[in-house]
């Protein structure tokens, strides 16, 4: 990707973020006992196709939801932007 594409770049880091945090292992309340080394590391869940593509509309209508509200308190510039993320955010549904 170019660099003068920083929306597109800074929507897709957006997007992988959450598909990593539902790919996260809830963690139970402590205590915790400290381990050191790679043998007690979690395996991830698994994060279905269906499951990417619900997270990639949710983070859609969040940013729509957002832009929303930006352009109710004037921010049209702001508001515009989001959209933008929106719409490439939709671009990754099928």
């Amino acid at each position: 990707m170019k660099a003068r594409d920083q929306t597109r770049v800074d929507t897709i880091r957006t997007l992988i973020s959450s598909i990593e945090n539902a790919a996260a292992v809830p963690v139970e309340p402590g205590p915790y006992e400290v381990k050191v080394g790679l043998d007690h590391d979690v395996d991830r869940l698994t994060v279905t196709e269906d499951q990417m593509q619900g997270l990639v509309l949710a983070e859609r209508d969040e940013l729509l939801g957002a832009a929303r509200e930006y352009r109710d308190h004037g921010l049209e510039t702001e508001a515009r932007d989001l959209e933008k993320q929106a719409q490439i955010a939709a671009g990754y549904v099928r």
